[in-house]
Order: C-alpha cells, then sequence, then structure tokens
C-alpha cells in the first residue's frame, strides 16, 4: 500500500513523536513494505533533519507562497484565498488525471510532483495533533482545501488521534463538518473531543476513542527496570531532573508580560527547590529546540528563566540546546529520573520511559491525559501558575515519586494498549484482504 500522512510539522519534535508512532502503527497494520509519504508543511528543511522518511510538499501551503495567490488574496483581502487554492488544486489533479502528456507550467514544479503521490496513494491520513477547533481556526481554513481535494480525489482522509474542538458556527466549520461526515475514521484521544466532533457532525458512527499514538513507543521493560532501580538506595548520585518549557503568550486574564513573568518565575523557583533542597542536577531539555528554521526554541525560553535563579543554582543547571530526532531524545530521557514538562509530547515520552512528570498544562489535552493517570491532583495551568503554589507542588510530587511512578506506570501501560488497539481497527477497516486477520490465520 501507499499512504500519504499530510499536515505534519516534523520540525516540531512533538510532531516528529507523533509521527514514527504514525509509522510503525502503519506498519503494523498493512505490513513493513508499506510506503508512507509525509506532505509536510516544511518538507525541504525536514528532508535535512530526517533522512529517513520521505517527504513532499504541503501543496496548499506551497501555493500560499505564490505571488499570485498573495497578489489576489490582498485585493479580495482574504476572501477568495482559500477557494483559489482549492481550484488550483483541482485544475492541476485534473490535467495531470487526463492529459498527462500535457507539459502545462508548473508540470515539474513541487505542488504537481505532491499531487502525483496523492493520486498513486491507497490512503491518506491528516496527522495526530490538536489543530481542529475554534481556538485554531487560521489552522482549520489551511487545511481545509486540503481535505476537499482529497474528497475530490475519492479518499477522504482518516484522521488520526484528535483533540478537537469546540467549534465554531461558521462557514470555515460548516465545510470542516462535511469534510468530517465523509471521512472513514476519525480517531479522537479523549471523550470531550468525541462529543465536540458529535456535535458538529450529528453522529459518532464514524469516531473511535483511543489513545494518542505515541504512547505506542512505551518500552514496558525499561518502565519495569526503572521501577526496579527506584527501590534501591543509589549513596552519592544526585538525582537528575529534565525540566521542558516552551513560548507562551496566551495567559487568559492575565496580561501577557505579567502571565509570562509568572510562568517562567515558577519553574525558576521549581528548580531551585530541587537543587537546594532535592540536591538534583536540573537539565532544560525539550522537544522543539536545535532546529533554527522552526518558529519556536524551547531552549531560548529556557534560557529566560536562567535569569531568575539564584546565582549559586545555575552551577547545578544546564539548558541543552541540541537537536534530536526522537529515537535519540528517548534515549536522553532515559538520563533523568524526573521530569517537568509543558510540551504535551515530551511528557508522553518521558512516561513512555517511566519517568514521574509533573505537567504544567497550556491547553486542556495535557490536563486530559493526567486526569486519565489519576494525577489530576499535580497538574497546574499554566495561565494559573504561581511560583510559591509551584514550588511547594515540587515539594510534594519530589516526596511522592514511588506512588507517582506506580499510577503512572500502570496509566502509561493501559494507554500504550489503547494506542496498540488503532493497528486492528484499521487493518479491519482498510487492510487489503489477504491482510485480514481471517485470511491471515487461514
Amino acid at each position: 500500500m501507499k499512504i500519504i500522512v499530510e499536515t505534519t510539522v516534523f520540525l516540531n519534535g512533538g510532531d516528529a513523536a507523533i509521527q514514527v508512532a504514525t509509522k510503525r502503527i502503519l506498519k503494523g497494520a498493512f505490513g513493513d513494505d508499506t510506503e508512507i509519504v509525509f506532505a509536510d508543511m516544511d518538507a525541504q528543511v525536514a528532508e535535512r533533519y530526517y533522512p529517513d522518511n520521505a517527504f513532499i510538499c504541503f501543496p496548499s501551503a506551497q501555493i500560499l507562497k505564490s505571488r499570485i495567490v498573495r497578489l489576489v488574496n490582498r485585493l479580495t483581502k482574504g476572501w477568495l484565498q482559500f477557494n483559489l487554492i482549492y481550484s488550483i488544486l483541482i485544475a492541476v489533479i485534473f490535467v495531470e488525471r487526463h492529459f498527462g502528456w500535457l507539459k502545462y507550467p508548473g508540470h515539474g514544479g513541487a505542488v504537481a510532483k505532491a499531487l502525483r503521490e496523492y493520486i498513486a496513494a491507497d490512503l491518506i491520513i491528516s496527522t495526530g495533533g490538536t489543530y481542529l477547533s475554534k481556538k485554531h481556526r487560521g489552522s482549520v481554513a489551511h487545511r481545509l482545501p486540503e481535505y476537499e481535494r482529497d474528497i475530490y480525489l475519492g479518499k477522504p482522509p482518516i484522521f488520526f488521534t484528535q483533540s478537537m474542538g469546540p467549534f465554531g458556527d461558521d462557514r470555515i466549520f460548516r465545510r470542516l463538518a462535511g469534510v468530517l461526515r465523509k471521512s472513514p475514521l476519525i480517531l479522537v484521544r479523549d471523550r470531550k473531543s468525541m462529543a465536540f466532533a458529535k456535535e458538529l457532525i450529528g453522529h459518532a458512527d464514524n469516531i473511535e476513542d483511543v489513545a494518542d499514538s505515541v504512547f505506542i513507543l512505551t518500552d514496558q521493560d525499561k518502565i519495569e527496570r526503572r521501577r526496579a532501580a527506584s527501590r534501591v538506595a543509589r549513596p552519592g548520585r544526585r538525582p537528575r531532573i529534565a525540566v521542558s518549557v516552551r513560548p507562551w503568550a496566551d495567559f487568559g486574564e492575565r496580561d501577557r508580560e505579567v502571565g509570562r513573568a509568572k510562568y517562567h518565575q515558577s519553574v525558576a523557583q521549581a528548580a531551585t527547590w530541587l537543587v537546594e533542597e532535592a540536591g538534583a542536577e536540573v537539565t532544560f531539555v525539550s522537544t522543539c529546540q536545535g532546529i533554527p528554521e522552526y518558529r519556536f526554541s524551547d531552549s531560548d525560553t529556557a534560557r529566560d528563566v536562567l535569569m531568575y535563579l539564584p546565582d549559586h543554582v545555575r552551577d547545578s543547571v544546564v539548558v541543552d540546546s541540541q537537536f534530536r530526532d526522537t529515537e535519540a531524545l528517548l534515549r536522553k530521557i532515559d538520563e533523568f529520573d524526573g521530569a517537568i514538562c509543558t510540551r504535551m509530547h515530551m511528557c508522553i515520552l518521558c512516561l513512555c520511559r517511566g519517568l514521574p512528570v509533573l505537567p504544567i498544562c497550556y491547553e486542556r489535552k495535557t490536563a486530559d491525559l493526567f486526569r486519565s493517570l489519576g494525577l489530576e491532583e499535580y497538574v497546574t495551568f499554566i495561565d494559573k501558575i504561581d511560583p510559591n503554589s509551584f514550588r511547594n507542588l515540587v515539594e510534594r510530587w519530589w516526596q511522592n515519586q514511588e506512588s507517582i511512578a506506580e499510577k503512572s506506570s500502570q496509566g502509561t501501560i493501559a494507554l500504550r494498549d489503547s494506542a496498540l488497539s488503532t493497528v486492528g481497527i484499521l487493518k479491519n477497516r482498510f487492510a487489503p484482504a489477504e491482510l485480514q486477520p481471517e485470511a491471515v490465520s487461514a
């Protein structure tokens, strides 16, 4: 089979982890010889950092770079933009399918190359993530021409594990509802998302509730070895704590600068307590770092946090700004004893290796995850964070590492099994006859 996974953002390390997991799930469902191509927002750059994957451009994003489209967009104040992109995509597809001999302008370009891959694909998958909601309206509008083109090709997209909604009541979301109704499968990672999707499309017949795909990367042996090692005294060894921060600007009712200062001061207070009271070494390390072409750099935020640290603490704190792919990042995580994480997929990768995690939640998806683990008492929302109360929470979290690790390990294994169930769902619905369970057993 040939499968396109579209609208990926490999330059975001969390999204790259989603794609590693997605690839593993797809090969589990359809076989190791399955051809997987990623339609990425920054395909050329992604190719340099992830050379073992096949990339094509994200067609509508590429079209948006056109001077003509930008001019039309400016003249019509954005009114024609997405209809124009959709029309261009359909026109190019029509020529490719019916007049392959015609060497039209752009025949050798990135968009035409990508659309040839789409025409040849057996399945199209929209990557997992958190991008279909009224909070991300622009992201929804940006993706709609892609989805409507997929439907035109007779290959409506499968939606991998999503946190969806709430949705707005306007033209953009009415178009999205039409896409979701035609999707053969929508995977959501929580009940709230299922309720929002059901409300938008009017039924839940094509919706399945499964854990985030990245949980398939869980290493049960490493978790069990870590649990056994944690019960053994290690004299002379300082605890090692990973801290993942990220740039953030939405602090609810708080002024942006006040909210950012509270956030940075709180993380600094946490690091200070861990160094002074737990004797820990603290390393700032995250999923989004070391790629200058990406718009976010978590290590820059880490350096901002350092300004709030007392001088005597800084010698025990390191900012790691190195780029790592998913496997290398997992190996780095193995070095630590616990983690304080803002980015959700840094939380998940740490859980996959058995680390107790203290989350700072910037969207409900992280809070929902830790509630499912029975660890809601350790959840802090970024728009409510306070330096003194967060320091107290870090102390309580550190003192209860054993019970937290127990809950985390049990819950993580259950979430891995849920993510693994996606393999069976895909195989039963979409695999060729020879790969169906009955055919294999026969």
